[in-house]
């Protein structure tokens, strides 16, 4: 699949799993689907280490952010780009804008300035609440922990 199809397929996925958000308040199993359909496609060869979501905060050039590693899916690895690839992670990029960008690093969410680690499990995130998906999440924001110049490039800003 070239990189035009992928496109393609992702951006297909988002709308049908928008489109299928908004007609039911029950949580579907799609991007629970779409998360092991991308786990099984790196084959284990992804040299991520974490995925970083940040934002800008204001015009004086703060950002706030989160950064989420070990993820884990039925006691089972995930792999940082295949969660990245759905649209919980950011589909894989194409959700980034101006103000907000998801990307994956080879560095860990500690490396790269955030602290915090928290421990999510099942019962408190997504994809579905039912199922034993788990990760750690990591922050930073202007008023108790600046996200740092490596954060901040790591992100595309």
């Amino acid at each position: 699949m070239n990189i035009i199809q992928k496109q393609i397929f992702y951006i297909l996925l988002a709308i049908t799993l928008i489109c299928s958000n908004c007609q039911s308040k029950k949580q579907d199993r799609d991007a629970l689907t779409s998360l092991i359909i991308n786990n099984l496609s790196t084959n284990g060869s992804d040299k991520n280490k974490s995925l970083i979501q940040l934002d800008v905060a204001d015009l004086g050039g703060s950002y706030t952010g989160k950064c989420f590693d070990t993820f884990q899916l039925n006691g089972g690895n995930v792999t940082p780009t295949a969660y990245y690839n759905t649209p919980a992670g950011g589909a894989g990029g194409l959700l980034n804008n101006n103000v907000r960008k998801y990307a994956v690093s080879i560095s860990n969410c500690s490396e790269l300035g955030f602290t915090s680690g928290t421990n999510f499990g099942a019962q408190s995130q997504r994809p579905n609440p039912n199922d034993n998906f788990t990760f750690r999440m990591y922050t930073c924001d202007p008023n108790n922990n600046p996200c740092t110049k490596s954060a901040i490039t790591a992100a595309g800003f």
